[in-house]
């Protein structure tokens, strides 16, 4: 699991013990780029709320609690943070383990879950799996931004017609004749403007027509189509004399000199989306597993749930954990653990239908949420899905992998989303309780 991009967030660790705080903040401080540490839940707040309101200091990235404090407890205090910013990601750590709190922390969007007293490194592993998605995310953010700045600063107004760019350069006039740079002629493979002009009448002929590309079949005012558009829909795509597709971003100036001319500049920007689609994909995926993580998962799952209750298909999701699963790391290494997390994942991918989403939803966790799906039909996937588990060797492991599944069903006019996942947790737990290796199926 990669750490080093603890060094770029800003951590609040509350705890009001001072020996513990101390020796935590002091080991945590060699990771992350800043940690502020207070004793209380109100003072949290406060640090959190001063934090949030000045725009001259880098904002807190993620909020580490103990539960059981004077003054205000842990999930009071991050209740409260939550209206100030419902994204923040939290990790609680605490010695409690009984149900009341673990419902109070999955009321409050808990995303980690540390037992005192502290093991250090399922602290830093905790820390690494809430905290990445945000610092993805993030990042995105600002490769956008820099990619607009960038895009504005290569398409700014040209000086001439004809200048030596790196960018693809079309004019046209009032009669809509044209001239195009080297760089254009190059890209197409012609000698000169006649010859392009010979072979077509106008250059988004060219443009090729894929999913989130403009194209246009209006010859004299596609300039002014594309123009109504989103900045960042301004973007064809064309193939070069090597066979490659390439994006550009397109941008259209007029200028009158005798006459009306349009410049339209054409900016390769194909390295720079890649790298965005890339950060996107990390931003919505598990680094280990490759499934979706908690994020993506609950925004498929809030999309899926307004479809329902407008279809009303059926809507079925289910919580498998693995059994055991901290007696295989204690005793084959974190490293088997992980090949048997990424086994385990690509038997769930394996087993379900391709409009079906997976994701891990922490540690030895997964969801599945079944879209035009009967509880029954639930049940049956889940069970299929167990015995595939079960069925499944691992040469260093002697004896079967197992799981426990909880399986529910989406009550329309009835379940939230939050009501929704504590049916299926609910069930997992009975299936838990009642002997492991086994689907349970959420009863009232």
């Amino acid at each position: 699991m990669n750490k080093n991009f603890l060094k770029d967030i800003n951590v609040l660790y509350v705890e009001d013990e001072d020996s513990i705080r101390e020796l935590t903040a002091s080991f945590l401080s060699g990771f992350v780029r800043q940690l502020v540490a207070v004793k209380d839940g109100k003072e949290g707040l406060d640090a959190f709320t001063k934090n949030y309101n000045d725009e001259d200091v880098e904002k807190f990235d993620l909020i580490i609690t103990d539960i059981n404090m004077p003054k205000m407890n842990g999930l009071q205090m991050l209740e409260e943070i939550s209206k100030i910013n419902h994204l923040i990601p939290s990790i609680v750590t605490t010695a409690h383990n009984d149900s009341a709190f673990l419902k109070q922390a999955i009321n409050q969007r808990v995303r980690g879950y540390v037992s005192k007293p502290l093991n250090m490194h399922n602290l830093i592993e905790s820390i690494v799996l809430v905290s990445e998605p945000k610092y993805l995310r993030d990042k995105l953010e600002k490769l956008n931004k820099k990619l607009e700045l960038e895009i504005e600063k290569k398409t700014y107004e040209l000086k001439s017609i004809l200048d030596s760019q790196d960018n693809l350069i079309l004019v046209l006039n009032d009669d809509s004749t044209f001239e195009v740079n080297k760089t254009l002629l190059d890209f197409f493979g012609y000698k000169d403007v006649e010859e392009f002009e010979i072979k077509h009448n106008c250059i988004t002929e060219l443009f090729i027509a894929e999913k989130n590309y403009f194209t246009s079949n209006d010859t004299l005012s596609w300039t002014d189509e594309i123009m109504k558009l989103e900045d960042n829909k301004r973007v064809v795509l064309m193939r070069n004399t090597q066979n490659k597709n390439i994006i550009f971003r397109v941008n259209v100036r007029s200028f009158v000199f005798n006459s009306k001319h349009i410049v339209i500049s054409f900016t390769d920007i194909t390295d720079l989306k890649h790298y965005t689609y890339e950060l996107q994909y990390q931003a919505t995926h598990d680094h280990l597993t490759r499934l979706y993580n908690r994020q993506k998962f609950n925004y498929e799952l809030e999309k899926e749930i307004k479809r329902e209750n407008r279809y009303r298909h059926g809507l079925c999701l289910m919580m498998l954990d693995i059994d055991n699963f901290k007696n295989i790391n204690d005793t084959y290494g974190h490293d088997i653990g992980d090949i048997v997390l990424k086994d385990i994942s690509n038997i769930i991918i394996n087993s379900i239908r391709v409009t079906d989403y997976a994701c891990r939803w922490g540690g030895e966790e997964f969801m599945v949420l079944l879209s035009e799906t009967t509880v029954e039909n639930g049940v049956k996937i889940s069970e299929t899905i167990r015995k595939n588990i079960e069925e499944y060797k691992n040469s260093t492991i002697p004896d079967p992998i197992t799981v426990s599944i909880g399986v529910a069903q989406f009550e329309i006019d009835k379940d939230s989303i939050d009501s929704f996942i504590k049916k299926v947790d609910i069930s997992m737990y009975d299936a838990k309780n009642s002997g492991k290796n086994k689907v349970v199926k959420y009863e009232k």
